[in-house]
């Protein structure tokens, strides 16, 4: 009996032992897995461009003028937009740069912008399809039956880059946490103000609009851009730096003076949080874009 109960403990121990020599290997695996790999991890970057206009309203004779993102007094995006290299943008809109005090700017000319009015969404319950072909109509006036304002959405995508992890690597091939003065920004930038945690910025740009409309007439403008890194880890992480320009415009031609945010140190690092960026009054030196007109 003793041997029996010898031999069942010895089996229950190598067991034990075989199951702990497994949650070992899985542990380090998982580690392996989840922890960045000199020159195994790959990390790429996109520079992203986006565009959204709506307007309550016909216009006509357009031409808008918009800040484009700038490095080194060159815009990759606006050479690709002036190319037909976007996306999104309508068959009968022209685009292309014109330089306002040295700066790229983009040019949006059409003969007519039309409002986008669509119906709103068909309820249709979980597990079901609709009853029939499902006909969406659109209008160019608001009604009961098309409620439902569409903005038109166009821009670019430009290749950041890549690279692998090494151990000094914190962002990526985009520097996105401090992209003033090293990374593409919309420009021109006037009055730049830091938060006080340095992530983040204010500033006002000017913005150009000429066209027909009713006085009522609204139009609301928004211009995206982003640089981001992202990797893949047992899941995608990233980082990026955003910059964001809002406007809602109404009332007489010419230009005016519209306000932006750029955030930077968005996401996740390979080395803890973002510091501020002491780039800042390096840019605040430098050439003085307020007069833009």
């Amino acid at each position: 009996m003793k041997r029996w109960t010898k031999i069942i403990a010895y089996a229950l121990g190598g067991l034990a032992a075989i199951v702990l020599v497994l949650l070992l290997a899985g542990a380090v695996l998982f580690y392996q897995a989840a922890t960045p790999q000199e020159g195994n991890t790959e990390i790429a970057g996109t520079y992203r461009y986006d565009v959204s206009l709506t307007t309550d309203a016909v216009l006509r004779n357009v031409t808008l003028i918009i800040p484009l993102p700038v490095h080194n007094d060159t815009s990759a995006i606006g050479e690709i937009l002036s190319e037909s290299g976007g996306y999104g943008v309508p068959d009968d809109w022209n685009l292309s740069v014109r330089r306002q005090n040295g700066t790229p700017m983009l040019v949006v000319a059409a003969a007519n912008i039309t409002p986008i009015y669509a119906p709103l969404p068909i309820a249709v319950t979980a597990g079901e399809e609709p009853a029939g072909a499902v006909k969406v109509t659109y209008s160019s006036a608001y009604s009961d039956a098309t409620p439902i304002l569409l903005p038109y959405s166009f821009g670019a995508t430009v290749d950041g880059g890549s690279t692998y992890y090494t151990a000094d690597l914190d962002a990526g091939p985009i520097d996105t946490k401090h992209p003033l003065d090293t990374e593409p920004v919309l420009a021109p930038k006037g009055n730049l103000t830091p938060a006080a945690d340095g992530r983040r910025y204010t500033y006002d740009c000017p913005l150009y609009l000429s066209c027909d409309a009713p006085a009522t007439a609204n139009l609301t403008l928004s211009i995206r851009f982003s640089g981001s890194n992202e990797w893949w880890l047992l899941g995608w992480s990233s980082n990026a730096y955003t910059d964001l320009i809002l406007a809602e415009i109404q009332g007489e031609n010419g230009w005016r003076r519209v306000r932006g945010t750029l955030s930077t140190g968005e996401g996740r690092y390979f080395h803890g949080d973002p510091s501020p960026s002491p780039r800042f009054f390096s840019l605040q030196s430098g050439k003085d874009q307020n007069d833009i007109r």
